[in-house]
């Protein structure tokens, strides 16, 4: 009797499957679908020893005429001064000489017959071969043909798992364009960079569906395999293609979405080396001719300034939480901000304005450039405390610290008006994950700016400063967490894909802000009991029955258990 090969789900499941067909009794109890796996045919490809043995010969072949041209032999001296002969090596020694040898002319047959024989002699290779003789192998030969297909979903699965991406994460995260990516998804010759990228969208999907959440692990695996083979063949095959670094923003985000920082911040720096490598961050740029053309249609233009602004973002974003250097600095940006969504997915050739333009342009932005202005500003407000400790290092340098503090004071003012007035007070609930999430990023960057500013003008090395100054940049940064705990109110009582998902980075930052500063002011202590009850209150997308507060141990912040202890005393006292 033949061992019963059970389905995907209860081999998920880890339940013992009856393997009845079309459904077995686990998945009709549950009643769930139930899909076999595809085993592919056993044994090798038609003509596979064929090509191996003519690639054997052509290799030896180049050996032979390789040791042909090379000279007789040439000297070098090794570190005690003896002469060395390369053109006759030396003699190994017995041990080795009596050793078996491991023979290339046996080449075990995959298809269980007996195994092919290849009669051959390959001469002894030179100290230093010149490998541009060897032919590149092309990315096909480099990642299997079954590569990335791993994950076996039904076409209703993969189609509802597209519409769940672009109704709950692409509002948040604006870098696809979805007739284009559906096109590709029904395209029997896809790409592999266009699989892989269905993989990180799929894997968003399934992370803000409880239906799909089993799914999760296996398509998020299967997607980093497949975006590491891509990445292993970069430089000879992936040049300029979009889908890779969507795909690796894409991964990123994911992986900061649960919890899983460390891996978040790898695959982050890999995404902006991507948009580096690729030159993302120069779209626009004129030309020698003084043009800024491009072979790219419009849809992909934009797709790739989308993609480029999201992992500025994400650039930005992670950089706050840990006092990093800015990879991709705004300094070097040549790209336009992206254009209005609708004429986006509709292929207008709509311009975005550049970043600078943005900044000082009097009326509001659409959500996602605003939170890349308000990104910039904490950029900035980072680059200038860390010129503050480099300029203490090297003695003091002269630097306009009010100056600068005082110009993005007024930028960010002026941020904030604009928006609040188009788009509502960031004390009430605004409309859309995108719009909640620049309400409490404003007020975050005012906390972040107000932090930069008691570390630069108000540290301990400038004694030029009244207590009245540092109570009012203390008060205002208090302000500025009350605001955001009073913004989170009405996000506790909605589901969680309504919510930002790199909502976490920005609510972290707001506890370690409060919990390194709360001896400087006594609201300090009051915020903090305050964000530790919203923090409770908000569903966490990796478990829903589970809270923000379960995340703070995987998080980066300093002393987790004594601020989480100190906020559970002070509700204990109240």
């Amino acid at each position: 009797m033949h061992p019963v090969s059970p389905c995907m789900q209860c081999c998920h499941r880890h339940l013992l499957c009856d393997g009845q067909q079309p459904q077995c009794g686990s998945c009709q109890a549950s009643n769930i679908m139930c899909e076999m796996p595809q085993r592919g045919s056993r044994g090798s490809k038609e003509g596979y020893l064929k090509a191996l043995r003519s690639r054997l010969a052509h290799l030896e072949g180049m050996l032979e005429r390789r040791m042909r041209d090379q000279e007789q032999g040439f000297q070098t001296v090794d570190g005690s001064g003896r002469e060395i002969d390369h053109a006759s090596p030396p003699h190994p020694p017995a041990s080795q000489d009596m050793a078996p040898r491991q023979s290339l002319d046996r080449v075990p047959a995959t298809d269980g017959s007996a195994p092919e024989t290849i009669p051959q002699m390959i001469p002894p290779m030179d100290p230093w071969p010149d490998f541009s003789q060897f032919p590149q192998p092309s990315l096909s030969s480099i990642i299997p043909t079954n590569f990335g297909n791993g994950v076996n979903l039904a076409s209703h699965v993969q189609a509802e798992l597209n519409q769940l991406y672009f109704d709950r994460v692409h509002p948040s995260i604006p870098l696809v364009h979805q007739r284009r990516f559906m096109s590709r998804t029904k395209s029997d010759g896809t790409m592999s960079s266009s699989r892989c990228l269905q993989y990180a969208v799929w894997t968003l999907s399934t992370l803000f569906s409880a239906q799909f959440r089993d799914l999760t692990e296996t398509i998020y695996l299967e997607a980093k395999q497949l975006l590491g083979g891509l990445i292993a063949s970069f430089e000879r095959d992936s040049s300029g293609d979009t889908q890779l670094v969507q795909a690796s923003v894409l991964v990123a985000i994911c992986e900061s979405i649960r919890a899983h920082y460390q891996q978040a911040w790898m695959s982050a720096g890999r995404s902006f080396r991507l948009v580096q490598g690729m030159r993302f961050h120069e779209i626009d740029k004129p030309r020698i001719d003084g043009s800024i053309s491009s072979q790219l249609d419009t849809t992909e233009t934009e797709e790739r300034r989308r993609t480029f602004w999201v992992a500025y973002l994400l650039d930005h974003l992670f950089s706050m939480r840990n006092d990093w250097p800015i990879t991709l600095s705004e300094h070097v940006v040549c790209t336009r901000m992206p254009a209005p969504e609708e004429a986006f997915q509709s292929g207008q050739n709509t311009l975005g304005p550049f970043l600078s333009e943005a900044i000082v342009a009097p009326g509001p932005a659409a959500p996602f450039n605003e939170c890349l202005i308000l990104a910039t500003i904490c950029g900035r407000s980072l680059l200038h405390c860390q010129q503050h400790k480099i300029s203490l290092a090297y003695g003091g340098l002269t630097v306009d610290w009010a100056g600068q503090n005082q110009w993005l004071d007024e930028t960010l003012k002026s941020r904030l008006k604009a928006f609040s007035e188009s788009y509502g007070s960031p004390t009430t609930k605004m409309g859309g994950p995108l719009s909640d999430f620049v309400g409490i990023l404003g007020q975050a960057t005012v906390a972040y700016t107000c932090k930069g500013i008691m570390e630069t003008l108000y540290s301990a090395t400038n004694l030029h400063t009244s207590d009245n100054d540092k109570e009012e940049i203390q008060l205002r940064a208090s302000t500025a967490i009350a605001a955001i705990i009073s913004l989170l109110q009405p996000l506790r009582e909605i589901h969680f894909s309504k919510i930002h998902p790199l909502m976490p980075l920005v609510l972290f930052f707001c506890a370690e802000f409060l919990y390194n500063y709360r001896t400087s002011h006594e609201s300090f202590r009051e915020r903090i009991q305050g964000l530790i009850a919203a923090l409770s209150e908000l569903q966490n997308v990796n478990d829903p029955e589970q809270t923000y507060l379960d995340l703070l141990p995987r998080s980066c912040i300093s002393s987790t258990s004594e601020w989480l202890e100190q906020g559970t005393c002070s509700s204990n006292d109240g």
